[in-house]
């Protein structure tokens, strides 16, 4: 009769542990601090017990709660934290130049080998680009450049299969067109670690790896935080940045950009006033119009872009309309 009742009991916990697993995935972590739980063994299993709810859960489970808390706290520091969405900061307004700051300078390639740069940061005939393509192989290890929190696991329109991870001071770095992931949202990384495989999703012309830095949503130039020779350290711990470090159109992706690093607002003020001005050709534009609209001479526009005035201008074509 004894030993009925102990069978009877262990599978009355058992069914308790199941229930609360079924529901528990839909909760936000409980307190798990020490004190709240005791160590209790029910027929030789070691299970614990709530000393507040009276609940009795196994110690796989209580690890896993407890990886769960960690990463909710993480994630509850972050503001505009939302992982439906690539970009979880629509609407806020960021007034420039602004600054950002770094503790610590160690980072990584975010492929290994030899780095092979496709397409930078900038204007390109298809339209702006706001990231930076690395060649790779299909399959290819894609890491995290910095430590942080994953934010984004998901297919996305165009960049396909992507990975967003959140770092400090709201810089978040993207990575896309990949063929598997390796990690998922909530998880704490290092920087090094593998997100996912390289590969060809979404709009991609051959394999290659688009990476974009993003702060509070806002693209800037990867290669302004950034030397990809293998290097092993960012540019400096604290950088300005003005509107033409951000704007793709001040910049050309054939070619790499001559970007000094603005470690003062006053350098982040002068850098935006010599910053050449981009002008997009729209239906119907003439370079007499266009010299006309602002304030320039047509020989002007011809000597900055290298074009003649016979030239047919194209819809979309980007013209350089300051020095």
């Amino acid at each position: 009769m004894k030993f009925k009742n102990i069978k009877f009991l262990f599978l009355l916990v058992l069914c308790i542990i199941f229930f609360q697993s079924a529901t528990a995935q839909d909760e936000s972590p409980t307190d798990l601090s020490e004190s709240n739980y005791e160590l209790i063994f029910l027929n030789g299993i070691e299970v614990y017990f709530n000393l507040v709810t009276n609940e009795i859960i196994s110690k796989l489970e209580l690890e896993q709660m407890k990886a769960d808390s960690d990463a909710y706290e993480e994630n509850e520091n972050f503001d505009f934290w939302d992982s439906t969405q690539v970009n979880a900061y629509v609407g806020v307004q960021v007034d420039y130049p602004f600054e950002i700051n770094f503790t610590n300078l160690e980072c990584v390639m975010p492929i290994d080998g030899n780095i092979v740069i496709t397409s930078r940061f900038g204007r390109r005939r298809r339209g702006p680009h706001k990231g930076i393509d690395l060649d790779l192989e299909i399959g290819d290890s894609v890491r995290t450049i910095l430590p942080g929190v994953v934010r984004f696991v998901n297919y996305s329109s165009g960049h396909g299969k992507t990975v967003i991870v959140r770092h400090e001071n709201d810089i978040e770095t993207l990575y896309a067109h990949l063929t598997d992931y390796n990690v998922n949202v909530g998880d704490v990384v290092d920087k090094s670690h593998v997100l996912g495989t390289g590969g060809i999703t979404g709009n991609a012309r051959g394999s290659h790896l688009h990476m974009e830095i993003r702060y509070k949503g806002i693209n800037i130039n990867p290669e302004y935080f950034l030397n990809f020779d293998n290097d092993s350290l960012l540019k400096s711990d604290i950088f300005w940045v003005a509107k033409g470090i951000v704007n793709p159109l001040n910049h050309s992706s054939y070619a790499k950009s001559d970007l000094e690093v603005l470690r003062t607002k006053e350098m982040a003020v002068a850098y935006q006033k010599n910053v050449r001005q981009v002008y997009v050709v729209k239906k119907g534009d003439t370079l007499s119009g266009i010299a006309a609209k602002n304030n320039m001479r047509i020989k002007d526009i011809v000597s900055l872009n290298k074009v003649s005035t016979k030239s047919t201008l194209r819809i979309g074509q980007h013209l350089v309309i300051s020095p």
